[in-house]
């Protein structure tokens, strides 16, 4: 029982301070229909794509995307993408974000 309740605790704190990160959003931001397939990391290398609270390698990484994950395209800049929410092993997943295009496989 205390296990749970420790485990409830740091769930829900790990959730305000993910939703208390100052993220940029894109003020192109609109519908989308295009989604983005993560592909081609090097598993020998870091193995993920990091999720990022702006479009640039230099913002605080808040995330992890992997090979096979799916994330919907809502702007971008440059070669950043703004994302929100998708898919991992078949789960829909939300999270908010820019990822580095060049992992991305684009599809309608």
């Amino acid at each position: 029982m205390q296990k749970t309740l420790i485990s409830l605790a740091v769930l829900g704190a790990l959730a305000s301070t993910a939703s208390a990160q100052n993220i940029v959003v894109p003020g192109n931001r609109g519908p989308t229909d295009t989604g983005c397939l993560i592909k081609g990391l090097d598993p020998n290398g870091d193995g993920f794509l990091a999720l990022r609270t702006g479009p640039g390698s230099k913002y605080q990484q808040i995330g992890s995307l992997y090979n096979g994950d799916a994330a919907f395209v809502y702007g971008g800049q440059g070669n950043w993408l703004y994302v929100e929410n998708g898919a991992r092993n078949g789960k829909a997943v939300k999270f908010r974000g820019w990822i580095y295009d060049a992992w991305c496989e684009f599809y309608p």
